[in-house]
């Protein structure tokens, strides 16, 4: 049952390839119940391959390790000039890392910057610890997949991004089944 839903979703992508720009929605059954699902858990490699630079090139834009910058909590900075991140009363934009913490002191939010952009890894945890969101950022621009998860820890969401660009997105259910998927089409 479950090959004749990918060969519709291969022929739907084939078709629509000479589409409009538009989003295809593709709805998965239901009715998919213990009985005809299997109960081992694997990790789908994304289909999406961004021809952005990768974390690796992206983080050799600093000219020391990004550990070695300033390290800020949120309460400490400001944005300004059209999403320029400065530190408070400091008129440069910031190169460092930035925390936004939980009251009980655990990390909500580490996310680094380059001359008050978001560049590299961006990092949100849920109050448990477990990651919640993952991103990567290139002078302030999405770039790769963008990664989010249920608390449980399943995945929830990956959306595609190249250039800045929106190019679809994979949504699963909190016991971690594929329950939509939405492609911008290419030319």
């Amino acid at each position: 049952m479950i090959m004749i839903y990918r060969w519709i979703l291969l022929l739907a992508l084939f078709f629509s390839s000479c589409s409009d720009d538009k989003v295809i929605p593709i709805d998965f059954p239901s009715d998919v119940s213990d009985s005809n699902s299997s109960n081992t858990d694997f990790e789908v490699e994304p289909r999406f391959r961004s021809n952005d630079r990768t974390e690796e090139e992206i983080v050799n834009d600093f000219p020391k390790p990004v550990e070695t910058y300033p390290l800020i909590e949120k309460e400490d900075v400001e944005i300004l000039d059209g999403g320029i991140l400065y530190r408070k009363n400091i008129d440069r934009p910031f190169t460092g890392r930035m925390l936004e913490k939980y009251d009980d002191g655990s990390i909500a939010l580490e996310s680094s910057y380059l001359d008050g952009l978001p560049h590299g890894q961006q990092l949100r945890r849920f109050e448990n610890g477990k990651p919640a969101l993952e991103a990567i950022f290139d002078q302030g621009v999405l770039s790769g997949v963008k990664t989010k998860w249920w608390e449980n820890g399943k995945i929830r969401e990956e959306e595609y991004w190249s250039g800045g660009e929106f190019f679809g997105r994979r949504l699963w259910d909190q016991e971690g089944r594929m329950i939509r998927e939405e492609l911008v089409p290419q030319e």
